[in-house]
């Protein structure tokens, strides 16, 4: 399959400008790909601003889920960009990485565990169980917890376009880590 021809730099740039994106975005590989489509882009952009930038889950709950979903689906350009994302934001490597094997990641708590649990059910079957939901709903508002299933499945939608599409990584962002 041939990969989708990435838009260059200064048109996507100018596409993403007139849909307000940020600069530095709407260059990077994935909106290339994306802004051959406004309305996509434009759609994506919206969910990734919402839960990214103005959130209520904190970051690093996020990123596991996100991170969590990159494995999984096997999206170099997912779980790379997240891995640069999750260490820009202060977060432990052993935590990073540990979502490769959860049950083996002696640092994380049974929330997180519950967490990454949400991310491979809805992976698997596309729905959370009753009892990972129950234990979910202890810990996290229902804003949060609607916030967690939409961020497992944007990115469960983005890694599905980057992988079909050939999207490659962005210079800045190095390659599956080691270990």
């Amino acid at each position: 399959m041939t990969p989708l021809r990435l838009l260059p730099i200064e048109e996507s740039a100018q596409r993403g400008e007139k849909l307000g994106m940020l600069d530095w975005l709407a260059t990077a590989n994935i909106f290339r790909g994306l802004l051959h489509s406004p309305s996509a882009a434009s759609a994506v952009y919206g969910v990734i601003d919402a839960l990214i930038f103005h959130n209520t889950v904190a970051a690093r709950t996020r990123e596991l889920v996100i991170l969590r979903i990159g494995w999984r689906t096997s999206s170099e350009y997912v779980f790379c960009n997240h891995v640069r994302i999750s260490r820009d934001l202060g977060i432990a490597d052993e935590e990073i990485l540990g979502v490769r094997d959860p049950e083996r990641c002696v640092v994380y708590s049974e929330t997180d565990r519950r967490v990454i649990a949400l991310a491979d059910e809805l992976h698997d079957s596309t729905q959370v169980t009753p009892s990972t939901w129950a234990a979910l709903e202890k810990v996290f508002t229902p804003e949060e917890l609607v916030e967690l299933v939409v961020i497992a499945g944007c990115w469960r939608a983005i890694a599905g376009f980057t992988k079909t599409a050939g999207i490659p990584l962005d210079d800045d962002t190095p390659s599956w880590p080691e270990g």
